[in-house]
């Protein structure tokens, strides 16, 4: 009998879906190996090109950081077969282990972008893609078909799986849609596909535990490099579950939760095409996602009304969620690490220093003092409306408020809407700015001509060539 993730009021429902030609594994597996290029939409390879571009900036800046440089000696010192390359590095080693850096030094600040696949599509998807499409020698269309059709499957699983555990959703989905990218670059068959999805469904792993360490950037590393390992090894005949998806005791039964909803996985497969409908975000600020929201709004009050923080008595933040649940789980600041997955640390940041950079999360910053003096005014509660919802749609209000009281008896009270990311030309602008700490004007300019025409690159070796010393 196969696992039932999903409600009781669904059960019925899904046991009929069951009954059909296929499961949700092998409808996955069948639609990733009959995908064509040509069937994804422009759209959809326009975000991808997007967030590979700025996937590739957060590389060249996290090599820079203390675990990029860990990260290079490590890398240097496993060697391995000269199949792919470590970006920012001489460093050629296997196609897993280059997967595996790029991975970690793509998410070493987290700057890089917000989407599908868990939360941080490009720096799950675009390791794995460089790594094999060098390896093979593949053209940029094949690497963009393989991103397009794992960031699919890796959001499909993502937006109805619904966990409740702490798992780092980029981790255990970004695995998924590593593996079906590997997949699809390799020319696996039906069967073998859902091989490596049934290898990877042991490999998906991350703890929410460990935001605010070097280890949060090692989990898309680690999917990366799982992703390419998953299907060499379905491509020799290495055996896993054909249902690890469905299948009871397997990955949805593991990794859902009581929301998760099994049979819209792979409803309208092929038709409905999340990255061309929702696509990807660009970050203008190198901390946790879960901050955009309250940084939006609190710097354009800030820029506007001239607030100066010592004239603030208190700062209030009224949002949906239990406070200290989510990604935003640090209250104290030991590290400059820690501070990007902490509110209060960055709505301290942006009121004293009128600004978030990558300057706010060094070491030097915050061991100044100030914010973290500051961070003592600042509360979090739930929105009281959101917690008398029932638990079927207690996630389903966004809306947050800041409340902002000064010292003379005055407030300020802020309804956060959208949190602003980068469009057009802010994308490239970024680009510029997180390559800029290795690379000139000139090699600059050439990365991003190749990526805006990625679709008529011959091979991915072109690129390499142009982002690896």
């Amino acid at each position: 009998m196969k696992g039932l993730c999903s409600s009781d009021e669904t059960i019925d429902v899904y046991l009929l879906y069951l009954g059909g030609i296929m499961g949700t594994t092998q409808s996955l597996a069948n639609w990733v190996v009959s995908a064509q290029s040509g069937d994804i939409p422009e759209k959809a390879y326009e975000q991808a090109k997007k967030s590979i571009l700025d996937y590739l900036g957060t590389t060249i800046q996290g090599s820079t950081t203390p675990l990029g440089k860990i990260m290079i000696d490590y890398s240097r010192e496993q060697g391995g077969s000269s199949q792919a390359r470590i970006i920012a590095t001489d460093i050629v080693t296997t196609s897993a282990n280059a997967a595996f850096a790029n991975g970690a030094m793509g998410h070493a600040e987290d700057f890089d972008d917000l989407g599908g696949v868990g939360g941080h599509p490009a720096v799950a998807l675009t390791p794995t893609v460089l790594a094999l499409a060098e390896e093979l020698n593949l053209s940029g269309k094949e690497m963009l078909s393989a991103w397009a059709v794992g960031y699919e499957v890796g959001t499909r699983l993502s937006a109805n799986l619904h966990p409740d555990r702490d798992w780092h959703p980029t981790a255990i989905f970004g695995t998924m849609a590593s593996a079906v990218a590997a997949s699809k670059l390799l020319g696996l068959d039906e069967w073998k596909t859902r091989m490596a999805l049934g290898i990877a469904g042991s490999e998906a792993a991350g703890l929410r535990r460990n935001f605010g360490t070097m280890t949060k950037p090692f989990h898309p590393g680690n999917a990366g490099r799982s992703g390419v390992v998953a299907a060499k090894l379905a491509s020799r005949g290495y055996t896993s579950d054909p249902d690890i998806i469905e299948g009871r005791q397997g990955y949805a039964d593991n990794f859902g939760g009581p929301k998760c909803n099994l049979p819209a996985v792979s409803q309208f497969l092929g038709d409905f095409y999340f990255l061309a409908s929702q696509g990807t975000r660009i970050k203008p600020w190198p901390c946790c996602g879960g901050n955009h929201q309250t940084l939006t709004g609190l710097l354009e009050l800030i820029h506007k009304y001239e607030i100066n923080p010592n004239d603030i008595n208190s700062v209030e933040h009224i949002g949906p969620g239990v406070p200290g649940l989510g990604a935003l789980i640090r209250s104290e600041v030991g590290e400059g690490l820690e501070g990007k997955f902490c509110l209060e640390y960055n709505i301290g940041a942006a009121i004293i220093d009128k600004k978030v950079d990558l300057n706010t999360f060094k070491d030097s910053r915050s061991d100044d003092g100030d914010i973290q003096k500051f961070m003592k005014k600042v509360t979090r509660s739930q929105n009281p409306d959101v917690s008398l919802r029932h638990a079927h749609i207690e996630d389903g209000n966004p809306s947050a408020r800041l409340r902002v009281k000064m010292n003379d008896g005055s407030d300020y009270d802020v309804e956060l809407g959208v949190a602003h990311h980068l469009t057009g030309s802010e994308v490239t602008d970024k680009f510029k700015i997180t390559a800029g700490h290795i690379f000139g004007d000139s090699e600059i300019n050439q990365v991003i001509d190749v990526v805006g025409s990625l679709e008529t690159l011959d091979s991915a070796r072109t690129l390499m060539d142009l982002v690896t010393l």
